[in-house]
């Protein structure tokens, strides 16, 4: 196949697209190049397009095609690089993560060795208080899975296709498994728009659109004479590459991606492979030796800087500009070398023979799966943390217990699904009383403490919570199923007349719609700075719609309590007691952590006077701030002494929940549990 130096080219832009997204320099109001992650649809179609044409290729020349062959080309090209990758994270994770994070990186990294990452993120990242998706050190795999899944199944389809019709209904046919995947992912992405964005069904369309190309040009070569189309369907298509990598979170939030908005880049690329021939202007921008070069590293490129980006922010949660250019500096280094010394032998025959790298590969496997396995066998080794082992400890949500039993109502992580509840909640008994808790990833931090005061008063409990939805009616801005989730409880809390209802969620977060920034130098992952304007425009409809989600529910005879918003820190309090060096082995070790009680009082304002506005006789009210915050030091405390109240950011340590739930036994005036039972 005739090399075209311009797709090189084209793979420099993409993965310098993903690369400076992901670092998130801060540009305005936001972030640098806010739409980078569409270079992974741009890699999609090339791949689309090289493969595609590989197999005519080999089938136009031999009349057959071989799969062993094409197999064993695809795992010189991925498996050397992608092992390296995982074997040198492998000491990084050890020492560094924490052992919830040594568990995550332990089954992405088997899930990528099965070709499956994107289930796994699928799964993974919709838990309850699931931390950024920026500190998952192989969490970029998921587009490997998806073209890995792609090169399993297409070739035998495709060659099949081929061989009954040769090329006079090919083109027909993907064109209808283009559409198909289009339309799915374009309705799907509103209503699940983790499986959209993970699964191949809804990304095929940009492998597919690639195929296509493949099949046109392949029959009907561009002709040099069109040279009006030569000259200007470049320019066009490196234009809507460009739009759309530019594009703000601000423009993005109206659309759906993967969608419609997606042919921007697919478009873009399309363009660029079909028209340019190497003397229009794009072609000879995109075959500088600068583009090339970078283009040719790409993948090492991409597999490299997302763990380095990811260990760093470990160690590191606010990051620095300079910081964040070495991290890039890096990322080329170790590309490089794993480009000269990985990818280039593996990738010749003659210097890497099959057998050798069948030898490796199973080596590599062996090592990585015995190591990850190891390490989930050991529950992350939490003999690790020394002295944090026995202060922090994750929350273990139980969704239900009811008369006595427990219940799991299915849904990963603790997302209970109304439409089985019904299957699980096995009687009603008129007259019970009942404890339930409602919100997020806060509310779900509270549940297992509440579920034992519940059992101490013989309550039956009730756990309706999901990370990231407050379960607010008409949330604006939230995700579909959250707001189906909230307009759901009302008719369900029915079957429990007269319920106590702890309601705790991350409110500034909604009320501020956006992430926190502690003015101290510790941003939370993700922050982004937010049109101030247009958040306090919108106030009076977020106010609102949480004071018509909980005033309906104290109208309904329900007995409210009210958690009001916990101090969040801007930095995962684990990771930085963790950090320190050597591990802290007792309690004179341990720092005290704070972060600015005024800042507090400044994040948590709109959310105190919506709050404050629910009145009535079955109303009650805990305030973490009294309990965290301190008005002589004006500092709210993460962590005092050996009394660490916090484990993330924003969410409560075992024994932060535990002086929350006594708080509202208080209110309640509800027996205590001992808790050391």
């Amino acid at each position: 196949m005739k090399y075209r130096p311009e797709i090189d080219g084209l793979r420099m832009i993409a993965v310098m697209a993903v690369i400076i997204y992901h670092a998130e320099f801060a540009w305005k109001d936001g972030f640098l190049l806010e739409g980078g992650f569409f270079g992974v649809d741009v890699f999609f179609v090339i791949s689309g397009f090289l493969i595609t044409t590989l197999i005519i290729n080999e089938y136009q020349t031999t009349s057959r095609f071989s799969l062993k062959r094409f197999y064993e080309r695809r795992a010189r090209r991925i498996l050397p690089a992608l092992f390296a990758v995982m074997l040198v994270s492998l000491p990084f994770g050890w020492i560094y993560l924490l052992p919830d994070q040594l568990i995550d990186l332990s089954k992405s990294q088997i899930a990528s060795l099965l070709f499956g990452s994107n289930f796994y993120w699928l799964k993974s990242l919709q838990e309850y208080g699931a931390e950024s998706g920026l500190l998952k050190p192989f969490l970029h795999t998921w587009s490997l899975a998806i073209e890995e899944q792609f090169y399993i199944f297409f070739p035998l389809l495709f060659v099949s296709i081929y061989r009954w019709r040769k090329n006079r209904c090919t083109i027909a046919i993907l064109s209808t498994g283009f559409l198909i995947s289009l339309f799915i992912a374009e309705w799907l992405t509103p209503r699940n728009p983790s499986a959209s964005f993970y699964m191949l069904y809804s990304r095929l369309w940009e492998l597919l659109a690639g195929g296509i190309a493949a099949n046109i040009l392949y029959f009907h070569p561009q002709k040099s004479k069109d040279t009006l189309l030569n000259k200007i369907m470049p320019v066009i298509g490196l234009f809507l590459i460009g739009y759309a990598i530019s594009l703000t979170d601000l423009n993005l939030s109206n659309y759906n991606h993967p969608g419609f908005i997606t042919l921007l880049p697919v478009v873009g690329t399309i363009l660029i492979i079909w028209f340019a021939n190497g003397k229009d202007l794009i072609s000879r921008l995109l075959a500088t030796g600068l583009f090339v070069s970078i283009g040719l590293i790409s993948y090492s490129l991409y597999l490299w800087h997302y763990p380095i980006f990811a260990f760093g922010r470990v160690l590191d949660s606010s990051p620095t500009t300079s910081i964040k250019l070495g991290w890039i500096f890096l990322t080329f280094i170790l590309s490089l070398s794993s480009y000269f010394l990985i990818e280039q032998p593996f990738r010749n025959k003659k210097a890497v023979s099959l057998r050798t790298l069948m030898v490796s590969a199973s080596l590599s496997l062996a090592v990585i799966g015995g190591i990850s396995f190891y390490w989930l066998q050991n529950d992350g080794f939490k003999n690790r943390l020394g002295y944090l082992d026995a202060v922090i400890e994750p929350s273990k949500p139980i969704w239900v217990t009811l008369n006595g039993k427990d219940c799991h109502s299915g849904g990963a992580g603790g997302r209970p699904r109304f439409d089985i509840w019904d299957s699980c909640i096995f009687d009603y008994y008129p007259g019970h009383k009942y404890l339930v808790i409602i919100g997020d990833s806060h509310a779900a931090q509270l549940s297992e403490n509440l579920r034992l005061l519940a059992i101490e008063n013989e309550l039956n409990f009730i756990q309706i919570t999901e990370g990231g939805c407050p379960h607010i009616l008409g949330e604006k801005g939230g995700a579909r199923h959250c707001q189906d989730r909230a307009s759901q409880v009302l008719s369900f809390l029915e079957k429990f007349p007269n319920a106590t209802i702890v309601y705790s969620a991350r409110i500034p977060r909604y009320m501020e719609q956006s992430l926190f920034d502690n003015e101290e130098g510790d941003q939370e992952a993700n922050y982004r700075l937010v049109d101030k304007d247009k958040i306090i425009k919108d106030y009076p409809e977020r106010a609102n719609a949480l004071l018509e989600t909980l005033n309906g529910w104290k109208n309904a005879g329900h007995t409210l309590v009210i958690v009001y918003p916990v101090p969040e820190q801007g930095f995962r309090v684990d990771s930085k007691l963790f950090a320190i060096r050597p591990i802290i082995q007792s309690e004179s070790q341990l720092p005290d952590l704070s972060t600015s009680y005024e800042v507090y009082n400044e994040r948590t304002k709109s959310s105190f006077d919506v709050l404050d506005l629910i009145a009535g006789d079955n109303i009650f009210r805990v305030y973490p701030d009294k309990l965290f915050c301190d008005e002589k030091t004006e500092r709210c405390y993460a962590s005092r002494g050996s009394q660490i109240y916090f484990g993330s950011d924003n969410h409560v340590s075992p024994l932060g929940s535990r002086l929350i739930v006594m708080e509202a036994a208080g209110e309640l005036g509800l027996k205590i549990p001992n808790w050391d039972d």
